[in-house]
């Protein structure tokens, strides 16, 4: 499911640049509050394959338009910002999610006297779209794909590098294997189909820094651009719903459809 918040600014206005920590944060908090269970789900386990866990979700960048930067900080010049929250859950949920978010507070900030507080004023589902198996997008988050190096250091790899569609798709085939795993059913792996990426425009690079300020602090390097993707249809629904790429629940891999 695909949700729009929208949100009425109502105390302060200056947002931390690094804000996506703060709003996964409050999803799993609005979650809680109706459904404990299955937000220590989420947050603690995931759906599991391979050693890999996945929350299926994932969230755009705030639309705070307009705007304007100051260092860090984002200073808000309007009252009104918005956000897409993407779930992918059966669709006898779609109803119990949207209803969650609704006249919820929200506080995004680093500490309390900087943070900026927030009431939802609007909740809107947006209806399904119909996949092929060759489809466009563009980035409404930036995108995370890494590996490891011999030393076990974490390299974040651009869209440019020849290794980093592959990585990609793989990353897709696991969710989707989880989420069969966990339903009873088939696993992509096999799922026959024609797998391809290509970068569509020079990416742009975004240092991201999660939970700064703090002992937990990691410097994540993300990427926004366009691409065309040939895979199964499944896949470009796990991709839309739950993410490209990692820490889709930390607001990374959200994409528009071209």
């Amino acid at each position: 499911m695909d949700l729009l918040i929208k949100l009425t600014r109502i105390r302060g206005n200056m947002l931390p640049a690094n804000y996506q920590y703060a709003l996964s944060s409050w999803i799993y908090k609005v979650i809680s509050r109706a459904n404990q269970e299955y937000s220590t789900f989420l947050h603690e386990k995931g759906f599991g394959f391979e050693g890999k866990q996945f929350k299926m979700f994932t969230f755009s960048q705030l639309d705070v338009r307009p705007y304007k930067i100051f260092g860090n900080q984002i200073q808000l010049l309007g009252n009104e910002i918005s956000l897409n929250i993407r779930f992918l859950v059966d669709s006898s949920m779609e109803n119990f999610i949207k209803g969650l978010f609704m006249h919820q507070h929200c506080g995004l900030g680093n500490d309390e006297s900087t943070t900026v507080d927030f009431q939802v004023t609007g909740v809107e589902t947006k209806p399904p779209h119909a996949f092929t198996d060759t489809m466009r997008y563009e980035c409404f988050s930036p995108i995370v794909i890494s590996t490891l190096r011999d030393d076990r250091s974490v390299a974040y790899l651009s869209p440019e590098d020849p290794a980093f569609g592959a990585i990609l798709i793989q990353n897709l085939i696991r969710k989707q294997s989880a989420l069969a795993l966990h339903e009873g059913g088939i696993t992509s792996e096999n799922v026959k189909g024609t797998y391809s990426f290509r970068l569509l425009n020079l990416p742009r690079k975004k240092g991201i820094t999660i939970k700064e300020n703090s002992a937990q602090e990691t410097k994540v390097i993300s990427y926004l651009f366009r691409f065309q993707l040939t895979a199964p249809v499944e896949l470009h629904e796990v991709g839309y719903y739950a993410g490209f790429g990692e820490k889709n629940s930390m607001g990374f891999g959200c994409v528009n459809i071209k």
